[in-house]
């Protein structure tokens, strides 16, 4: 009750004199107002969800309820549920788009790949709208090749859904296995604004089927797996074939001889693919909603890989991997570092065991002071890009 309060007590302040201005004429800004508190802080989870689809549904009224809250507040005070419903919602003209594009704009903003799904669902429909459509097209292809994975996977649907080629958007560089699957769904999902007989090449999907790689224990081959399975079972439907006994390789036979049926497209069968043979470790992953993710890991004897598939390997020098080494195992981590909102570092290591989660403003200085040497390392060793990302990413995570 105590943060309803302290909310509403905001609002008093928040829709004073200079605020009125962001409101539509002939507007009740109360309505609104009171949804939007609904969405932020009722204590059950459908509340909060059905209050935001009315904001979604509301139109200029509720982006003006919304530009006060974050006017005070700051557009990160606002929960990602909100931000999905503009997403989703109508009209797809007026002060809802252009506070998609703000958002979509705005590298500092937490939901902002959720902003450019939102652009990318008003792509369609702007193909009528030669200004609304040049605005588009215009964001899409400046965030095509964001650091942020689903922010460029949001974009290139936008571009696509604008009318863009879809074998050149899907050719265009991506290694970030996560990237290559959302992209195939996403155009699978939305095949009817491609135009007739428009499909995205399913390789992905089926290379995804026949992963089982992980990053520092978690399996996010087989999660790719799963999403791969569920949008090919979506597109064919009753067709999708059912194999008993749970032989995967059999399974993906019968999908591929129906799905090649179906699309005319020649399906390489996968080979499974497995983590290397190689001893980790420890590693750190950087999950960034505004900069992007990053995946390091290394070996006892001083490799390093990065990418969530390890597919860049590093070998830092004897001497200075053993110095790194030795001062690594004197490292003091407390589990659970600051309250985690979308930006998190993952720090997990073996030996000692070691495995915590950080936020912003949480990495206690000897921790941070080592990734910093690290980085520095692979800066001598003549790795100068991937010392830069590595600092950039650890940058928002040290205490200040």
């Amino acid at each position: 009750m105590k943060g309803t309060a302290s909310l509403h007590l905001l609002w008093i302040v928040a829709l004073g004199a200079p605020l009125l201005a962001f409101w539509p004429q002939g507007q009740d800004p109360d309505a609104f107002r009171q949804h939007l508190e609904k969405a932020i802080s009722a204590r059950r989870y459908g509340i909060r969800l059905a209050a935001a689809r009315k904001l979604g549904a509301g139109g200029d009224a509720a982006i003006a309820a919304i530009r006060a809250f974050t006017a005070e507040r700051g557009r990160n005070a606002l929960p990602s549920h909100i931000v999905d419903a503009i997403a989703d919602g109508t009209p797809h003209t007026g002060q809802q788009l252009e506070e998609l594009l703000r958002w979509a704009a705005d590298d500092s903003f937490y939901w902002r790949a959720q902003a450019m799904r939102g652009l990318a669902l008003r792509a369609t429909g702007a193909r009528d709208d030669d200004d609304a459509l040049a605005r588009l097209r215009a964001t899409f292809t400046a965030y095509r090749d964001d650091p942020a994975w689903l922010t460029r996977t949001h974009a290139r649907l936008g571009l696509a859904l604008a009318g863009d080629d879809v074998a050149t958007i899907t050719a265009l560089p991506e290694p970030d296995p996560r990237a290559r699957v959302r992209l195939t769904r996403l155009l699978l999902e939305h095949r009817q604004a491609l135009g007739p007989g428009v499909l995205p090449p399913l390789q992905p999907l089926f290379d995804a089927l026949a992963d089982e790689r992980t990053f520092l224990g978690t399996p996010w081959g087989a999660r790719l797996g799963q999403e791969a399975s569920r949008a090919l079972k979506g597109w064919l439907g009753d067709d999708y074939p059912t194999i008993a006994g749970g032989d995967r390789t059999a399974a993906i036979a019968a999908l591929k001889q129906v799905a090649e049926a179906r699309s005319g497209q020649r399906i390489t069968p996968p080979p499974v693919r497995r983590d290397a043979a190689v001893d980790i470790a420890g590693g750190i992953e950087i999950l960034s909603c505004k900069l992007g993710d990053q995946f390091v890991q290394w070996t006892a004897d001083g490799r390093v890989l990065f990418g969530i598939d390890g597919s860049r390997a590093i070998d830092l020098p004897p001497a200075k991997w053993s110095t790194l080494s030795e001062s690594r195992t004197r490292l003091a981590l407390q589990a659970g570092e600051g309250e985690v909102v979308c930006d998190k570092l993952r720090i997990r290591m073996f030996d000692p065991e070691t495995h915590v989660d950080i936020a912003p403003g949480a990495l206690p200085a000897a921790a941070a002071d080592w990734l910093k040497r690290l980085a520095q390392d692979l800066e001598e060793a003549g790795e100068a890009g991937l010392a830069a990302r590595l600092d950039r990413g650890l940058e928002q995570f040290v205490r200040r």
